[in-house]
């Protein structure tokens, strides 16, 4: 079985990988090309394109290589041989689905509410502008034609939100247990976000639910609601920040609302 861990980027890949990993003790392959080693605990043994670890008091089991997206358009046999195989192939991407899904191909999306990715992406490259990280330029293209095409992907698949999951990681693990026919632990182990952030204290800042504040201006949330709020409404997520008055409302607006900091509090809960 061929799984994709999809999402966009900062919707949080890391935690789904991390979680797949604490509570059905596998590894997912890089989609793309990386030179960081798997550790050594693990005992790779590279061949081809794939990769046999071995962990105490377990079976081994085979993984894709790194570079996995790479491999799998280059050589179709490879990427049928692994949709058909009765092993649980996890591949991480942030692309759009295969334009042409064949049997034995899943995907767990997980995502999250466009303004915490928009933010937590500038955090991790202030070096980007709004309207690019917006456009995706990075990886994914749009927030909205990703989930879309995701969507119309029509393979069986797992999708939770992340502001869930890092509450209730069982939300993730149950339904991916039966997505690919494995037993889920008796007690499903979390990834806390403390120490996700200090395994990977750069990719991994532990902005939480409110850090998003504190890198974009309120015109931006603004700004980013505007052109994805659509499609991240539909997964249950609303504004975070209500749109600015109109110029001939501003005038009443008390009026309409004596206690605009109630209406505030009540909004971030």
């Amino acid at each position: 079985m061929l799984v994709y861990v999809a999402t966009w980027p900062r919707c949080g890949n890391a935690l789904t990988r991390s979680l797949l990993f604490l509570n059905f003790r596998l590894l997912t392959a890089n989609g793309y090309a990386s030179d960081k080693p798997r550790p050594d605990r693990f005992r790779p043994e590279y061949f081809g394109d794939f990769v046999r670890y071995y962990q105490d008091h377990r079976p081994p089991y085979l993984g894709l290589q790194d570079d996995a997206l790479e491999r799998l358009k280059d050589n179709p046999d490879l990427r049928r041989d692994c949709a058909a195989l009765s092993e649980v192939f996890f591949v991480k991407t942030h692309e759009h689905p295969p334009e042409d899904p064949i049997d034995g191909e899943a995907y767990i999306c997980m995502t999250r509410h466009p303004v915490r990715a928009v933010a937590s992406f500038l955090k991790l490259r202030p070096g980007h502008d709004l309207n690019s990280v917006i456009e995706g330029a990075y990886a994914g293209g749009r927030y909205d034609d990703w989930h879309k095409a995701w969507e119309a992907s029509d393979l069986p698949n797992v999708t939770v939100r992340y502001e869930d999951v890092i509450t209730d990681p069982a939300l993730l693990i149950r339904p991916v247990s039966k997505l690919i026919d494995r037993p889920a632990p008796d007690i499903i182990q979390d990834m806390p976000m403390e120490a996700s952030k200090e395994k990977n204290p750069d990719r991994n800042p532990g902005l939480l639910l409110d850090g998003w504040r504190d890198i974009l201006t309120d015109d931006e949330v603004r700004q980013v609601w505007a052109e994805l709020g659509e499609t991240a409404s539909r997964y249950g997520y609303r504004e975070l920040i209500p749109a600015a008055p109109a110029a001939d409302e501003e005038d009443n607006s008390q009026e309409q609302d004596e206690r605009p900091l109630s209406k505030w509090r009540r909004l971030f809960r």
